[in-house]
């Protein structure tokens, strides 16, 4: 057992690095792309794009719960039991699946834009809508390494996406191509990635025999697909954006470019949570086919170091949002530092959203999920059509939070029927304490020092404040040295002395607890 948990956690330890890589190479890309996009934009033409946008990500997300969901969800259980050969049956199967849906939806998205789009955007438009086609090929594949509980492979074809997106938007500002370069960057960018990361894995899987599913096994594979493209769908009225539609309807395109820049930064809050989320949850889907005894465990531990982060960096965004949006994004865009400050204190509970969706679909437990989506889907609709005519992008970031948080405590319920697992309360409040003392005194050094110096000062001592913090409330347990620091020897060398300080610091001994 003992050395199955250092498995385990070897693995989720080596996913976690490699998610944080591609992740924090893909916040600073859209991050700063996304600041020289708007100020080059300006509100009017950003909330247009926001507002397409929107749309194409709908699709790009469902078809990556659908049958790319299916996808990792099937082939971790024959990659469990040693049937490679299905496993790539189960790959090829989804593959065509996934390219006929992509074709059918982008060519109705191409008509849609032609009868109702805007005559002004319709070339941006017309390329944003194609960019559907290789943004959903690339979840196949992208799930299939999952399977393999190897992300490196769609980290390095992510590397490809950036740098041409990077590349493309430059080109766009400097020659003033507008938002049909901005379009183009999506569009190129994401036709990199799915070549990228589609070859190797091909390469890959024709050394494995090539099985023939039963037909049982394919039955369940599009029952699941069903049940997952509609759980998707209701997760986009509450998790992307949806919104979009009520702003559009009820307000103006300042304040769609507003909420989409609010609710941007917020996700991008989620880097840490959501890289080792999605590494949990690849060795959770595998764990709960191999060994469910060992969930509890991973569920726990996994929970404390997602709260560890959670707190400190929501709370504190919330604490700097005034100084950091009018020195980041300028004059034009003051009237989204209340939307901010909203969208980052809700959006906590996003960062526990991965664990519970991925247990409920390893236990084929998607209808009750998609029961409760729908009551939250509702509640979302009426938040959003009660405050947003009154309150614009600030009452859409009420409506989206309140909603979410209904959603995920909904799917934690859920979850704990169908396995046995504890959360670690103590934890919650012990950690949740640090995080808003820490808040409370960077908002003051903030509103004490103005402009950049007193942003620059309020981020740097928010650090040791915190980890002092955490120390002296013993948010953290004994038993995390052990689990923390094998990850030294992963970290680059002139690194590792200050991270071990920092746990010795911060994680309180078991001699201290016993004196206690």
């Amino acid at each position: 057992m003992s050395s199955k948990a250092a498995t385990t956690a070897g693995k989720i330890l080596h996913n976690s690095i490699w998610f944080g890589l591609e992740t924090v190479i893909e916040t600073i890309v859209f991050l700063s792309a996304s600041v020289a996009v708007a100020r080059y934009l300006g509100p009017q033409k950003l909330g247009y794009f926001s507002y397409i946008n929107f749309f194409v990500m709908i699709v790009t997300r469902t078809s990556g719960s659908g049958l790319a969901g299916a996808t990792r969800k099937y082939m971790s259980e024959f990659i469990a039991l040693d049937q490679l050969g299905a496993a790539r049956a189960v790959y090829n199967l989804a593959y065509r699946y996934q390219l006929l849906g992509a074709v059918l939806i982008t060519l109705l998205g191409l008509a849609s834009v032609a009868i109702w789009g805007d005559p002004s955007y319709k070339l941006m438009s017309y390329l944003l809508i194609l960019s559907i086609v290789p943004g959903v090929m690339s979840w196949v594949p992208a799930q299939a390494n999952n399977a393999f509980e190897d992300v490196s492979k769609n980290t390095l074809s992510a590397f490809g996406y950036l740098i041409a997106y990077a590349i493309i938007i430059s080109l766009t500002i400097h020659f003033h191509w507008d938002l049909v370069g901005v379009a183009s960057a999506a569009l190129i960018s994401r036709t990199v990635e799915v070549v990228l990361r589609t070859i190797p894995l091909n390469a890959k899987l024709r050394t494995f025999p090539l099985d023939k599913l039963e037909s049982e096994v394919v039955l369940r594979i599009r029952k699941f697909c069903l049940e997952a493209i509609g759980i998707q769908l209701l997760m986009s009225v509450v998790w992307d954006r949806s919104e979009m539609v009520f702003l559009r309807a009820f307000s103006s395109l300042e304040q769609i470019a507003f909420y989409s820049i609010s609710f941007s930064l917020a996700a991008n809050l989620l880097i840490v949570p959501r890289t080792f989320g999605s590494a949990t949850g690849i060795s959770l889907m595998v764990e709960a086919a191999r060994d469910p005894d060992r969930i509890d465990s991973i569920v726990k531990n996994s929970c404390r170091y997602l709260l560890l982060v959670v707190f400190p960096v929501h709370l504190g965004c919330a604490a700097i949002t005034n100084e950091a949006i009018r020195f980041v994004y300028g004059a034009k865009y003051v009237g989204a530092i209340p939307v901010l400050i909203v969208a980052s204190i809700l959006s906590i509970p996003r960062a526990f959203q991965e664990i519970p969706d991925i247990l409920l679909r390893a236990a084929d437990r998607q209808k009750k999920l998609f029961l409760w989506l729908i009551l939250t889907g509702v509640l979302n609709i009426a938040l959003d059509a009660a405050l947003i005519p009154h309150f614009g992008a600030v009452g859409a970031a009420w409506g989206n939070g309140l909603s979410q948080a209904f959603g995920i405590v909904a799917m934690w319920k859920q979850a704990q029927r169908a396995y046995r697992f504890s959360l670690p309360m103590q934890s919650t409040i012990r950690l949740g304490v640090a995080g808003v003392l820490m808040a409370v005194i960077a908002f003051a050094v903030g509103r004490a020092i103005p402009g950049m110096p007193g942003l620059i000062v309020a981020v740097v001592s928010a650090v040791p404040i915190y980890l002092g913090l955490v120390r002296l409330t013993r948010g953290l347990e004994s038993s995390d040295r052990l689990r923390l620091m094998p990850l030294i020897n992963r970290l680059p060398g002139p690194v590792r002395p200050g991270f071990s300080a920092l746990v010795a610091f911060a994680v309180p001994a078991a001699a201290e607890i016993d004196m206690m």
